[in-house]
């Protein structure tokens, strides 16, 4: 090329004849949009971090699941890349999810199976009297505990 930069051969094209309307690169490229996929899986994690409440575990696993599918449906339209972190907040949402559904089933047959239907009734039937429901309490606790 005699000293020319390809730079300067490139530029020097271009102005000859019979180059003209070459075209550019093509369309810009569209940004990355991964903040779903990210907050579906810290949605996921907080839900089995908190799957010990109600609130948390099912919550937080329905979000984490909702923004996992709109992650894993951005990734296969190509304009994000982080199917995976997509896939794994599904995945952490559902565990957190039937993880809370588990503790509150097996909550209410643990209270249930041990008389708790029977403090429930007893509160009933105490009518607001703090006295009786105290008492109610008490003898809920002996129950459980045997003591």
């Amino acid at each position: 090329m005699d000293g020319e930069s390809r730079v300067d051969a490139f530029l020097r094209s271009k102005n000859e004849p019979g180059y003209a309307n070459q075209g550019g690169y093509g369309a810009p490229a569209r940004p990355v949009r991964n903040g779903v996929g990210i907050a579906a899986l810290i949605f996921g994690i907080l839900a089995i971090l908190t799957s010990i409440t109600v609130i948390g575990g099912v919550l937080l696993g329905i979000v984490a699941i909702v923004l996992g599918f709109i992650g894993r449906s951005r990734f296969k339209k190509r304009e994000a890349t982080n199917g995976g972190v997509a896939l794994a907040g599904i995945i952490t949402g559902a565990l957190g999810l039937v993880l809370s559904i588990v503790l509150v089933v097996a909550g209410a047959a643990l209270f249930f199976g041990s008389g708790g239907s029977d403090l429930v009734n007893c509160v009933k039937s105490a009518n607001g009297d703090q006295a009786k429901i105290q008492q109610c309490n008490t003898q809920f606790q002996q129950g459980v505990t045997g003591y």
